[in-house]
């Protein structure tokens, strides 16, 4: 399906359509996820990305994506690529977090850290915030995270910002497991401090998984999300699904642990298959800026 087609889809989509925002998690890790961005947001397939600030973009790529209308926001990353005091395995992070024994002055900085190179980097705040593996959510972080936010941005009118809560969209075990480390407090903090927020959260899936069961996955994910009642513009009281994704342009340049799944993603949402899955399911692609606060 072309960017065309896309777009007239979504201005004539219908109140009863599903308002679903697609976000490609990862963006700065390598050129060739950034590519796979470019190009999805080329074809109108995507709405949003998640930059880690420990990896690297250029000016001539933020100026096409801003100019694509796609959403930027921090993944914040205490487990990938950005060098901190505090970088560590998941598993350590999580039991470092749920311990209380993470240094609450070391999160603080690592934070501000972040925030400041994102600002640094593309001008402005984030659109949003999500966590690398979802550690924006953990104990210590997220109160510390939601503090810098409210500090930072919180009296800036101009400043609308959305966070990524993981509420699963379907019931399997891992998406479970992701809500239960810190996923229902998050949501509550977004809440009282009147952050927008996602309604449900898809695309969790093991990564050893073939093509035609990514379809199916992605089958799955478009039917199960709620339909909406109000879509111009999206409002509180009507529901919206955040379904992330990692693709990668395929590439000999580079590795990390998931590369192959990375690259079956950005196969699968390209193809034909998924534009008509989109149409099928009466899919409207939505941003973090179509949305009204939502706290």
């Amino acid at each position: 399906m072309t960017i065309n087609a896309l777009q007239q889809l979504s201005s004539q989509a219908k109140d009863n359509a599903r308002a679903i925002m697609i976000n490609v998690d990862d963006l700065g890790l390598s050129s060739a996820v950034n590519d796979a961005v470019l190009h999805l947001a080329e074809c109108g397939r995507i709405g949003a990305s998640s930059y880690m600030v420990g990896g690297t973009i250029t000016d001539s790529e933020i100026k096409t994506l801003t100019a694509l209308n796609v959403d930027i926001g921090l993944h914040l990353d205490l487990t990938g690529i950005f060098p901190s005091a505090l970088r560590s395995s998941l598993k350590s992070i999580i039991m470092a977090s749920y311990l209380r024994k993470l240094n609450p002055a070391q999160v603080d900085d690592v934070i501000k850290q972040q925030l400041d190179a994102f600002e640094d980097c593309f001008g402005r705040a984030p659109v949003f915030i999500d966590g690398h593996q979802h550690i924006h959510q953990f104990p210590i972080i997220r109160q510390h995270l939601i503090n810098e936010i409210s500090t930072r941005y919180g009296k800036n009118t101009q400043t609308s910002m959305g966070a990524r809560v993981t509420t699963p969209l379907v019931y399997d075990i891992k998406s479970w497991v992701i809500y239960a480390l810190g996923g229902s407090a998050w949501r509550k903090l977004c809440e009282d401090h009147h952050i927008s927020i996602n309604d449900r959260f898809g695309g969790v899936y093991g990564f050893d998984t073939t093509s035609q069961e990514l379809s199916a996955l992605w089958e799955t994910w478009l039917q199960k999300a709620p339909r909406t009642t109000s879509l111009h513009p999206l409002l509180a009281d009507s529901p919206f699904t955040l379904i992330m994704c990692h693709p990668a342009v395929p590439s000999n340049g580079w590795q990390d642990d998931i590369k192959q799944a990375r690259e079956l993603e950005y196969k699968w949402l390209m193809s034909d298959q998924f534009g008509q899955q989109l149409q099928q399911y009466d899919v409207r692609l939505v941003r973090w800026s179509d949305i009204s606060m939502r706290g």
